[in-house]
């Protein structure tokens, strides 16, 4: 699934125009946030897992938990999506401290297959870039 969603990175790298909700200063490692969700992904978290700096940019590794995902509108867990800053931006709403909801999703693994293989960074929405990966996973008809 990790090589599916390195191809949405690489389809997702222009930049809409948003307004920001929040600023980098406001972003740290273990954060969680609501975010303006799908209509099928109503109460859906990201958790702000690992911050990297890369040519003077932060790119932040977001896990998300609650979407709906593939063909059979399954309820999944992303334990890894690339973002910018710029799609935090344009979708987080509120920092929330939901316990521990997160408590057992890693994405060390992922991160790491992410830096071996140079994977892109997402700088769309989050609504747009999960509704890139459900159409990856849902088959073709």
């Amino acid at each position: 699934m990790f090589k599916k969603l390195l191809a949405v990175s690489a389809l997702a790298l222009a930049a809409s125009p948003v307004a920001a909700h929040a600023g980098q200063e406001s972003y740290a490692e273990g954060q969680v946030w609501q975010y303006t969700t799908r209509a099928q992904d109503k109460g859906s978290l990201l958790k702000i897992q690992k911050i990297d700096i890369e040519g003077g940019r932060r790119i932040y590794h977001v896990s998300v938990i609650g979407v709906h995902m593939g063909y059979r509108q399954e309820v999944s867990v992303l334990p890894h999506l690339p973002v910018s800053e710029e799609t935090l931006d344009a979708s987080v709403t509120r920092q929330v401290h939901p316990g521990n909801a997160f408590s057992a999703i890693s994405a060390d693994a992922d991160i790491a297959e992410w830096r071996m293989v140079h994977g892109g960074v997402l700088t769309t929405s989050l609504v747009q870039a999960l509704d890139q990966v459900d159409t990856m996973l849902s088959p073709q008809l």
